[in-house]
């Protein structure tokens, strides 16, 4: 399997760009560069005194840290790893029955187009080098079906052997959230966050809001730039990682099959981040009309679509 270039994590508080900075203020950005849900990192907080900006990136740190004991694809100790070894987690941390949740939420809206229990073809397709055989496609569908798991306070479980979760699809987006929270909590009105997806916070110095460049890779020159505010963006693309044989790391779970590459990258915007992270992930797998539908059956998203011809298609609730 071939791997994606992956987008920095940070965080750019907003006071970096003003002329207006009192002295006191204007220090050099600090940066912190390390590992987070098993992709290199990085964190910035630019326009604050030093002290200031060094506490707030161990706060969020602290925060990630925490999450991916959770969420954890990488690490062994996770209640997500612990939950696939052994097909049951008793007592789950509130944050997990809370994505949970919300995976129920986007699985109904999208006709189970998004559906974490994936995994076991993830894992077929890894195996096989993307070229898996009928049989083995059909022997892990018949591992995956979001209504095969059950969760409450007390527990999640799977309701058959041999099931397992991940979730990419929607992690980063909820990290980015909670590391929103964060800062709020620290008194930080106005900044970027990106953990994977983004979200905007407030404006830029200048009262302005904050620009994003849309592209299939996240270091890619943007094909197009917009303007956010108090929103989260997440975009999915086909072609973000590729099995050996060059077809999309995006599995279908409907049929088992990598998704048909008809748009190179698709960006939903909505007040969530891990909404517009796990609504991104199913709305690649669209065609035109079905994210029509999806953008009426879901308040407050816009969908951004790049079709393979280079045009691009706005849907908006």
């Amino acid at each position: 399997m071939s791997l994606s270039r992956r987008r920095f994590i940070t965080i750019t508080a907003g006071l970096a760009a003003s002329s207006a900075v009192p002295a006191a203020y204007a220090a050099q950005p600090v940066t912190w560069r390390g590992v987070a849900l098993g992709a290199e990192a990085r964190l910035i907080i630019a326009g604050l005194p030093q002290a200031d900006a060094r506490q707030l990136i161990r706060r969020a740190r602290d925060e990630i840290s925490r999450l991916e004991t959770i969420f954890s694809l990488y690490r062994s100790d996770s209640e997500l790893s612990r939950l696939n070894s052994a097909g049951v987690l008793n007592s789950p941390a509130p944050e997990l029955l809370s994505m949970f949740s919300t995976v129920s939420g986007i699985h109904k809206a999208t006709g189970g187009l998004f559906d974490p229990t994936v995994q076991p073809l993830w894992s077929v397709y890894a195996e096989q080098r993307g070229v898996p055989s009928d049989t083995d496609i059909g022997r892990a569908l018949g591992h995956v079906g979001w209504q095969r798991v059950g969760y409450d306070s007390a527990s999640v479980r799977f309701t058959e052997p041999g099931m397992q979760l991940t979730l990419n699809g929607i992690a980063q987006g909820f990290v980015t959230d909670r590391i929103c929270a964060v800062l709020r909590a620290e008194g930080l009105e106005d900044a970027m966050v990106n953990i994977g997806e983004i979200s905007a916070l407030g404006h830029q110095a200048d009262g302005q809001s904050w620009p994003v460049g849309l592209a299939v890779h996240g270091d890619d020159v943007p094909e197009e730039t917009i303007h956010i505010s108090d929103m989260g963006l997440a975009t999915s693309a086909s072609s973000g990682t590729v099995f050996h044989d060059g077809s999309a790391h995006i599995l279908n779970p409907l049929t088992g099959l990598p998704v048909d590459a008809v748009w190179t990258r698709v960006s939903v915007l909505h007040p969530s981040a891990t909404i517009a992270d796990g609504l991104s992930t199913a709305a690649v797998m669209m065609n035109e009309n079905e994210m029509r539908a999806l953008g009426q059956s879901v308040p407050g998203i816009r969908i951004i679509a790049r079709h393979r011809d280079g045009q691009s298609v706005v849907i908006e609730s």
